[in-house]
């Protein structure tokens, strides 16, 4: 049985307290249930439920896997809603956390039309360059760029961002051009506070001696438009420069692998229709682009 459908199974037979119960609600055959149920225990390798003639109830580790799948099996419902019906108007208020330059550069842009399309939603989106604990500080969802994005259903994927070196062609004027990782050692590196490592394609590592440090990718941005060195930008940040011939690429066929941009909703934490509205609408416009 498809995984989702025997997490309903388990959550109607939790609420109403039987297998036949959970049958005639569904609309299915008791055995249909009871068979559902044993594959998705047998799947997990733990038992859900303690079983007797007259109601059945939560061992230990169905409590705690009802915990965490409830709020699962609710959201992807009202999904499946919300795209059957991309017209629906939503309503409330969520928050949002971004990096400043994808809140920026991507987000903000994105809350606009976002908000024409959904006049009655009310969003609180904040630019903070760390990482945001969803839980203590009272976000509804956090977008980050993350290299390694793994399967937990509470990080979803947005796309990719695609990053690489850029100088100005003063800096190249004064100091020439790379033309391979090796050459890296002799230049002038900017680099995020804490990086100090550009990952490059072939599992190359290149550590070029920093010329400068920042927590923030527009002031990289601004030096390296300035002619003062290599920095590791994305491409969402700088299309305009490269356009306009103010930046190069450099390194071609040596560029980092893009990286993940993902949004984080959390676990403990029940998103409103209008949050959830906005995921999807993200989802489907970054599908759309080229980061």
């Amino acid at each position: 049985m498809e995984q989702f459908s025997a997490l309903r199974l388990f959550i109607s037979v939790v609420d109403t307290g039987s297998f036949s119960a959970a049958a005639e609600l569904l609309d299915l055959s008791t055995s249909v249930v009871s068979r559902g149920i044993a594959a998705l225990e047998a799947e997990l390798g733990i038992r859900l439920l303690k079983r007797s003639t007259r109601r059945v109830a939560l061992t230990e580790a169905g409590s705690l896997y009802l915990t965490r799948v409830r709020s699962l099996v609710t959201e992807l419902e009202d999904t499946n809603r919300c795209l059957k019906q991309p017209n629906t108007h939503a309503e409330g208020k969520f928050r949002v956390a971004a990096p400043t330059a994808l809140g920026l550069a991507l987000i903000a842009p994105a809350v606009v039309d976002f908000m024409a399309a959904q006049p009655n939603v009310v969003i609180q989106l904040d630019l903070l360059d760390r990482t945001i604990d969803l839980q203590e500080e009272d976000y509804d969802m956090a977008l980050r760029a993350d290299e390694s994005l793994d399967s937990t259903p509470y990080l979803h994927s947005l796309g990719q961002l695609e990053v690489g070196l850029f100088s100005s062609l003063a800096y190249i004027a004064r100091h020439g051009r790379p033309r391979g990782p090796g050459d890296l050692a002799t230049h002038r590196a900017l680099y995020l506070t804490n990086q100090q490592t550009w990952n490059l394609r072939g599992g190359l590592n290149e550590k070029p001696k920093a010329q400068f440090c920042s927590n923030r990718l527009e002031v990289l941005k601004t030096l390296c438009l300035g002619g003062q060195g290599i920095a590791l930008l994305p491409l969402f940040l700088v299309r305009s420069e490269i356009e306009s011939n103010e930046l190069v690429q450099l390194l071609d066929g040596f560029e980092p692998k893009p990286t993940s941009l993902v949004l984080a909703t959390s676990p403990q934490r029940s998103q409103t229709s209008a949050a959830r509205v906005f995921q999807l609408f993200l989802e489907t416009r970054f599908r759309r682009l080229r980061l």
